[in-house]
């Protein structure tokens, strides 16, 4: 079961969690620059003084977040006509 994460926790600390996280990772040429990025949750846990539970939700919301609301629109409409088009096949 998911933790509440309140508002405000949620707002000190996405964009740090975001940075230090997969969802933006940064490179110097092919190697990943793990000082920065890339972290585990309990990693990054670590490093902010939170819990793991805290860090996972926060990370889950700002995922999300970071993707623009149509994006979700086209993706249902696209699976949508897939599923008609294939449905018509048989």
């Amino acid at each position: 079961m998911a933790k509440y994460v309140s508002p405000e926790l949620y707002n000190k600390y996405a964009r740090q969690i975001l940075e230090m996280g997969l969802a933006i990772q940064c490179y110097e040429g092919t190697t990943a620059v793990r000082e920065t990025s890339s972290l585990s949750d309990q990693e990054i846990a670590d490093r902010l003084g939170l819990d793991v539970e805290d860090v996972t939700e926060i990370r889950c919301i700002a995922e999300i977040d970071l993707l623009p609301a149509d994006a979700w629109l086209e993706s249902d409409n696209w699976k949508r006509e897939k599923a008609r088009k294939h449905f018509k096949k048989g």
